[in-house]
């Protein structure tokens, strides 16, 4: 018989093994040289539980002793403490690069992790009176990490806060770009841009200043930031730095053929002409579309092909209105479907469905079986995002009247900082949102029915204001919310066309949303073979929605 133990669990880092024993000559057999003639020596099997690189010169090499004379004295010391306890006791804003330096040289992976939780300390405690130098510290250790460690967290730190105040980047960019004029690498430049990017006419006046020398031409810098900053968003706010930049680039004088093209079309993106209202994607498709299919496998490759089909929610909305109108206690969906969804979401590059859009699926009666199969074929593959969209009703509800045979201008305030949480909070004032135009109905043509975004921030009230580099038709997707007997509920309406009305005009409908009062019988539509239909009441209230997808 064999005695059996337990394996001891095996000595993991960071761990406090006494700082007090560096140095020890009891317990040290190797030696790290520093600057100066100096040495501290350590224990082989501490340092090298802490460092992979260590223990392959010490035990695959026989190194006795290791030079570290790139590093600062006090560096080294950090780093060495930090081995012995698990903790960097001594780390400071003056020896902070090099300890990181020496803990991604050694791969000490735990300390390159506590650098991190250090630079986001300083970064989260910013002085109350701040000067521009604790802010280029900070941002100049980030690009540090970023250009020879190989790691951004940091940059997205500090690039994120600093682009939170207005106040920060009034103090840090003019400045900066001052100082580095003519210098700035890729690093940089990316980083300023994401600094700048919710004030873009800082990076314009440098620019424009750089072009006032003498002999103007485009710098390194001038062509990163002119093709790479919102210069709409720039110009709709400032037309006067519209016009300095124009006369700018009109005294550049015999540009090479790469500055010739740039100057083109910046002449283009500063004199672009903005529609004032721009069309939703498709959210008038014809239901006779998909409803000619009788079978699922015919109708998901349908899709699956369709251009009209342009995100999973679309694609959501076209099954669910389907299943609507054809599922009975028989109907059985494929068994991959999973695996064909993820597929295709693979191949299209789409993001994950809204939760709102899955709440829909809660459907009462014999045909929830098969929609509850729909909503698990879409769990199963991890599809449904809860936090990708912000959901967004607008401002006041409306009768279905009112919202169909008016002129309607409808306001949706929302927060920018939920759609683009890197920008950080609005500076501008007002409420952050957009409006829809809806051009009405009529009982002689309901195809003028239309729906566009108001797209022009100058044409917005002052109480709104517009931010078009996050809300765009191609981010958007219409839903209606309609309340009746107390209770609201989302309804589909991509897959509906337009609203439209029976042949004498006395019920009108939206897809399979009746406005019926109990008692009315539905007739006299031209699409009698939707067999499933909502009777909503007469005073039914209704509010447009929105996913939007965030940033």
């Amino acid at each position: 018989m064999t005695f059996y133990e337990e394996p001891a669990p095996k000595l993991s880092v960071p761990a406090d093994f006494g700082v007090e024993l560096l140095g020890d000559p009891n317990h040290c057999n190797v030696s790290f040289n520093l600057r100066d003639n100096q040495q501290i020596h350590a224990n082989s099997v501490i340092v090298s539980l802490n460092s992979p690189v260590i223990q392959r010169l010490i035990s695959d090499l026989s190194f006795k002793t290791i030079d570290v004379f790139d590093f600062q004295n006090d560096a080294v010391q950090c780093f060495l403490e930090g081995c012995y306890s698990g903790r960097l006791a001594k780390i400071n804003k003056v020896i902070f690069r090099e300890v990181n330096k020496m803990a991604h040289v050694f791969e000490v992976n735990w300390m390159e992790k506590r650098c991190v939780s250090y630079y986001r300390y300083l970064t989260d405690n910013i002085p109350d009176k701040y000067n521009f130098l604790d802010l280029y510290y900070l941002f100049d250790e980030a690009c540090f990490a970023a250009r020879q460690l190989k790691t951004e967290a940091s940059l997205n730190d500090i690039t994120s806060k600093l682009s939170s105040s207005a106040s920060y980047r009034k103090c840090f960019v003019p400045k900066y770009l001052e100082k580095k004029a003519g210098k700035l690498d890729d690093i940089e430049l990316k980083g300023i841009i994401k600094v700048s990017q919710r004030q873009p006419e800082l990076l314009v006046a440098f620019v424009i200043d750089q072009l006032k020398v003498d002999k103007p031409s485009l710098s390194k810098e001038a062509k990163y930031f002119l093709q790479n900053i919102n210069l709409l968003r720039c110009f709709r706010k400032n037309r006067d730095l519209q016009k300095s930049l124009i006369d700018q680039l009109d005294r550049i004088e015999s540009p090479s053929a790469e500055d010739y093209k740039l100057v083109l079309s910046l002449y283009k993106s500063c004199n672009v002409v903005v529609e004032k209202y721009c069309s939703l994607n498709n959210i008038f498709n014809s239901f006779e579309t998909i409803n000619k299919f009788t079978d699922f496998t015919e109708l998901h490759e349908f899709l699956n092909s369709s251009p009209d089909v342009k995100s999973f929610n679309m694609f959501f909305e076209a099954v669910f209105c389907w299943l609507f109108n054809h599922a009975n206690p028989a109907t059985k969906l494929p068994a991959d479907l999973s695996d064909s969804i993820l597929k295709m979401m693979s191949q299209k590059g789409w993001r994950n469905i809204a939760s709102h859009l899955v709440k829909m699926l809660i459907v009462d009666g014999e045909r929830l079986s098969v929609f509850k199969s729909f909503e698990n074929a879409i769990r199963k593959c991890q599809a449904v995002s809860a936090d990708g969209y912000d959901y967004i009703t607008s401002s006041r509800e409306y009768g279905w009247e009112d919202l169909l045979f008016n002129e309607n201008y409808v306001e949706f305030v929302t927060n920018e900082l939920k759609l683009n949480p890197i920008e950080g909070p609005c500076s501008e004032s007002g409420d952050c949102g957009f409006i829809i135009h809806i051009t009405p109905s009529n009982e002689e043509d309901n195809t003028v029915f239309n729906i566009q975004l108001l797209q022009d921030p100058a044409a917005y009230p002052r109480h709104i204001h517009f931010h078009e580099d996050v809300i765009s038709a191609e981010n958007m997707h219409f839903l209606l919310e309609m309340t009746f007997s107390g209770k609201k509920r989302l309804f589909p309406v991509s897959w509906y066309g337009k609203p439209n009305c029976n042949v004498n005009g006395s019920i009108w409908k939206w897809g399979a949303v009746y406005f019926i009062d109990k008692g009315e019988t539905p007739l006299g539509f031209s699409d009698e073979n939707i067999d499933w239909r909502w009777g909503l009441g007469r005073q039914a209230k209704i509010s447009p929605a929105f996913l939007i997808q965030k940033n």
